[in-house]
């Protein structure tokens, strides 16, 4: 399933990474993501910072997902979301989840081919 640039020319992908570098892997577990790395639909970069809920007992994924949603991202780019209650916040906050493996580097490349 490749994106759309169809979508909507608004779309802000949010990339759950293992680090900082393009380079990196995507996350594992987006709830749980040392870093987050966003981009416009075009591949641009925008911002990459670390999660801020790491720190948390539990509720990281359903937080994280929320603070995505509030920086207007549209898509979660990630290996697999840690629980439904994360899942729950990514559906009600309109934020569509596209699993992938690979690093930071093939989702962009892919943005910039659409």
């Amino acid at each position: 399933v490749g994106f759309s640039h169809s979508v909507i020319a608004q779309e802000k992908f949010a990339i759950a990474a293992d680090g900082m570098q393009v380079t990196d892997g995507i996350a594992n577990l987006a709830g749980i993501a040392p870093y987050f790395h966003l981009y416009d639909i075009n591949g641009n970069p925008i911002e990459i910072f670390a999660n801020p809920h790491l720190d948390l007992e539990f509720g990281t994924g359903p937080a994280a997902a929320a603070s995505l949603a509030d920086m207007g991202v549209t898509v979660l780019v990630a290996q697999r979301v840690p629980g439904p209650k994360m899942h729950d916040v990514l559906i009600e906050r309109n934020i569509r989840l596209v699993r992938r493996l690979g690093t930071v580097q093939d989702v962009v490349d892919e943005l910039k081919e659409e």
